[in-house]
């Protein structure tokens, strides 16, 4: 039996992630962008745009309501989770970011 459903992405997620304090999900897709999920009303809060390829991984600061990406063009993004923009990028990467892994 299927609990829930989110609609958003524009084709396949390859990611997703449960922020560890907040209520929040989110998904990370092949139509480059992340979508931040509210857990308790089942509505999209942001879509976090701005990869230039798959977004092929996604992890959930706990001390902070921050989330970071990887993706397939070969950056990491940190998201500031609240305002739903990127805060910084990292790049000089020399393939896909395809996984995250924080303490």
């Amino acid at each position: 039996k299927v609990v829930r459903q989110y609609y958003g992405h524009l084709s396949g997620i390859y990611a997703l992630s449960l922020h560890p304090t907040l209520d929040v999900l989110v998904t990370a897709g092949r139509d480059a962008s992340a979508r931040v999920w509210d857990m308790r009303t089942k509505t999209q809060i942001h879509v976090l745009g701005g990869h230039r390829g798959t977004v092929a991984s996604v992890a959930c600061q706990e001390g902070d309501p921050q989330v970071i990406t990887g993706s397939m063009d070969a950056t990491i993004k940190l998201w500031d989770l609240a305002a739903g923009r990127c805060v910084t990028t990292l790049t000089h990467h020399k393939k896909s970011v395809r996984a995250l892994a924080l303490p």
